[in-house]
């Protein structure tokens, strides 16, 4: 039975377009290939000795493309690239002739030059996915590290910001942005790119809610804030000079970029004396929060725009005191 190099074409379609429109739009125009091919047949024009896709660098930049189709967030894709490619640099063979000795090796050699287990695992998770995709492609038969076996690691216990904590870094902004970043980070728990990305009209002063649009896969949910967050927004829109349509501006008078919110609040916990602050210890903050003060799980999900609850779930810290507190007043 002769080969059908149908679906191959599409792919590559795919990589070309990648960049250039938008996931939703590569996939309504790949749909709209493979129904228009149904009645034909495609021939490769080369021969059986050449490998597919070449070389391991055009296989990364295939598997980028397929990640963009399916929505990944640029972060995520970058991860997932830096880290095949660190793995093709090590290694130095075609990934198709790679197996689970190579991958061992290359994380023994990472283990050496002291990456901690954690990013040991989340590289070895990451090769996975990857090996994959290349054996759902047909480009190998089969992902050689599927059982290899993951690699265990201390749960590192994160606490949220203590009431002392919080008051040492409201204390500490300078500014009336300072302030109002603080704010929003603590009542609405969103992510500091949603936070970075938002623009006025996203937030009501009306009924206090948020409006956020997240990079993965363009995803929309709503959040509130409070009418102290609001009043401080409103405060520090007053008296900025900028009257663009974005909710946040840096010194330049541009859109204030994520890296920008993590040197403001950088520099607040340095005058505040606090450690550890960053903009996910803020959402741990907020859903710590919300649980203590009895919202159901599956709402703090929905608010922090989690697809998975059992990640929402990691969110949430719960003390000893009060678990014993429940215990016994359940119990009685």
């Amino acid at each position: 039975m002769p080969t059908d190099y149908r679906l191959s074409f599409v792919q590559d379609v795919e990589t070309a377009l990648a960049g250039m429109f938008a996931p939703a739009q590569i996939s309504v125009i790949a749909n709209t290939v493979i129904k228009a091919m149904d009645g034909y047949e495609i021939t490769k024009r080369c021969t059986d000795l050449a490998p597919l896709d070449g070389t391991n660098e055009k296989l990364i930049k295939r598997y980028r493309a397929c990640l963009m189709v399916d929505g990944k967030a640029e972060k995520t894709i970058y991860q997932y690239t830096r880290t095949i490619r660190k793995l093709s640099e090590c290694i130095q063979k075609p990934f198709p002739e790679m197996g689970a000795y190579d991958v061992r090796f290359y994380l023994a050699m990472e283990q050496e030059r002291g990456v901690s287990a954690r990013t040991r695992e989340n590289t070895r998770a990451n090769l996975s996915a990857f090996f994959q995709w290349m054996t759902d492609d047909d480009i190998i038969q089969k992902n050689p590290i599927a059982k290899l076996k993951t690699i265990k690691f201390p749960e590192e216990v994160k606490l949220p910001f203590s009431e002392v904590e919080i008051d040492a870094l409201r204390t500490a902004c300078r500014s009336l942005k300072d302030r109002a970043i603080v704010e929003m980070l603590l009542s609405t728990g969103v992510r500091v790119s949603e936070l970075a990305s938002m623009e006025v009209q996203d937030v009501s002063m009306t009924d206090l809610s948020v409006h956020v649009v997240h990079g993965k896969g363009s995803k929309e949910r709503m959040t509130y804030t409070t009418a102290v967050s609001a009043k401080h927004l409103m405060e520090y829109l007053q008296d900025r000079r900028e009257t663009g349509t974005n909710l946040f501006y840096n010194k330049d008078h541009k859109q204030l970029a994520p890296g920008g919110i993590r040197h403001i609040l950088n520099q607040i916990a340095k005058r505040a004396g606090v450690e550890n602050v960053h903009p996910h210890r803020f959402r741990r903050t907020f859903a710590t929060g919300l649980a203590k003060r009895g919202m159901e799980v599956q709402e703090i999900q929905k608010l922090l725009g989690h697809s998975d609850i059992n990640t929402t779930m990691q969110y949430i810290c719960v003390d000893d005191t009060r678990v014993r507190a429940s215990y016994h007043r359940f119990i009685a």
